[in-house]
């Protein structure tokens, strides 16, 4: 009874990389390409672009949105309405 060692399968063959595509209209993007052909949006972080709309960024986004709303509304809310005099 022999004991053959445990020896992994090779891995796959690599797979050609594949063609990049502009973040913003989803155009083929030449190799290297710095900035959009369709477009003109620069590439600079590639696909590697952090999203802007993460789930933090947009509770943010709405955190400020609705303070300046709540500002506002309490400035409005505090100016007396004065009659119109003649």
């Amino acid at each position: 009874m022999s004991v053959e060692p445990n020896i992994p399968p090779p891995p796959p063959p690599a797979s050609p990389a594949l063609a990049q595509r502009c973040s913003l209209c989803d155009t083929e993007l030449g190799q290297g390409a710095q900035r959009c052909g369709s477009c003109g949006l620069f590439q600079q972080l590639g696909p590697n672009r952090p999203d802007p709309f993460r789930q933090k960024a947009l509770w943010l986004l709405l955190g400020v949105m609705l303070a300046v709303y709540l500002i506002v509304l309490a400035i409005v809310a505090v100016i007396p309405a004065h009659p119109v005099t003649k």
